[in-house]
């Protein structure tokens, strides 16, 4: 089981789909214009060691274009 970040090529919108097992391309569409035409996006994830309550916060990267998406990513 995977969850994967998209964006659409043709509204610019940005959506996530569970995937249950293999990731097909036809289960990869847009729930904003049902567009098929898309861009598979580098998800970020979270991880931690241990239980210690020591962990260090890293600030998000910040956009000069004020278009950004989930995951941080900037566009234009």
């Amino acid at each position: 089981m995977a969850v994967y970040e998209y964006r659409c090529q043709d509204c610019g919108g940005l959506y996530d789909i569970l995937h249950l097992g293999k990731e097909k391309a036809e289960d990869i569409i847009c729930p904003q214009c049902d567009s098929r035409n898309y861009k598979k996006l580098l998800s970020v994830f979270n991880s931690s060691r241990g239980s210690s309550s020591n962990h260090e916060t890293v600030p998000a990267p910040s956009c000069s274009t004020g278009a950004c998406g989930i995951g941080g990513g900037c566009f234009n």
